[in-house]
């Protein structure tokens, strides 16, 4: 066997058994390369050598026959990142004019630093971005700690359960990254994937239960369904913008489904397909008088009803203000007298 076809099967029972959730037997690696057992053997130590440290046994209750694999994500500590890294990518990010590329790179570079979780502090790159005079802090943000997500990250790649509030055993499935971190995980309790906002659990904690993961999952397409973070009923959302909007709609990323038209008249109608009337109305609320529902109606009604709470609360806060004003009037008229 030539030195380069040793070199590709290594790599791709390295490969093996990262992806494999029960493990490989020496059995298993002989047939799929279609060697000795003791050949087998050989290509499982020229991996130890190097990667003993990721190798985890896993037990198998049926045959008792000894399994490995690649503990969950061992592969991404082949790739290393920095703080400069992060840093130049997010430099590059807050140059670039269009928002929708901005968000595009912002996912780009949250899934980087997904996988390189022991590679960089919470603030170093905000420091070194800072110190460069390349951004500031501005606007709302959670204060969550680099030891939690850290935990998390490690459950995910290594696919543990975690206990939360010191109580439920979850199996997390991955994060999303908005305004606010989130954590998708199957609640084997519920028997449902729920959706849990990190700043809110009080206690996170790494077991060593194993889980099998749902290998139909997929994290993206599960947040592309919702118009943010709240699953619901899908629905066909038309929205029409005014011309004064045009230049920011044009370029303004709202959903993955989403598809803009330029009208005749100069007005730009956005058609997307999600759940989450909740979010999609506080987003056009943003828009202001720029913008209108053209269906569904559902959505129409609830805007509206959104609209008059906020009229009529700003107006009951207003008419309070008056009874208070005319009371302290009164009773320095009274004192005068």
């Amino acid at each position: 066997m030539s030195a380069n076809k040793k070199i590709d099967e290594i790599i791709e029972l390295i490969i093996m058994l990262q992806n494999s959730y029960s493990g490989l037997t020496t059995s298993d690696i002989a047939e799929h390369f279609e060697c000795s057992k003791r050949t087998a053997e050989r290509m499982m130590s020229a991996i130890g050598e190097k990667y003993g440290a990721y190798i985890e046994t896993v037990q198998n209750k049926t045959d008792n026959k000894k399994r490995r694999r690649l503990k969950k994500g061992s592969l991404n500590s082949l790739i290393k990142f920095n703080s400069d890294d992060f840093a130049l990518l997010e430099h590059y990010k807050n140059c670039e004019k269009s928002n929708a590329k901005k968000k595009e790179l912002s996912a780009i570079i949250e899934k980087i630093k997904a996988i390189n979780p022991d590679k960089f502090s919470k603030n170093d790159v905000d420091e070194l971005l800072l110190n460069q005079a390349y951004c500031a802090h501005i606007g709302f943000r959670e204060d969550i700690s680099i030891d939690i997500l850290t935990t998390i990250n490690e459950a995910i790649l290594s696919q543990k359960q975690i206990k939360i509030d010191k109580k439920y055993l979850i199996n997390p499935y991955g994060l999303i990254y908005g305004e606010k971190i989130y954590l998708v995980a199957y609640n084997p309790f519920a028997q449902y994937i729920w959706i849990y906002r990190i700043s809110k659990l009080k206690e996170i904690e790494l077991t060593n239960n194993y889980f099998e993961k749902d290998e139909n999952f997929n994290i993206q397409e599960f947040s592309d369904k919702s118009f943010g973070i709240y699953q619901g009923e899908i629905t066909d959302v038309v929205l029409e913008f005014e011309k004064c909007a045009k230049d920011d709609v044009m370029e303004y990323h709202f959903h993955k489904s989403q598809k803009i038209t330029p009208l005749e008249n100069g007005k730009i109608q956005v058609s997307l397909r999600a759940s989450g009337n909740y979010e999609i109305i506080t987003e056009l609320l943003k828009w202001r008088d720029c913008v209108k529902i053209i269906s569904p109606k559902s959505l129409k009604d609830e805007y509206i009803k959104t609209v008059e709470n906020m009229y009529n609360s700003i107006k009951k806060g207003n008419q309070d203000d008056i009874k208070r004003s005319k009371k302290r009037n009164y009773k320095a008229f009274k004192r005068k007298k």
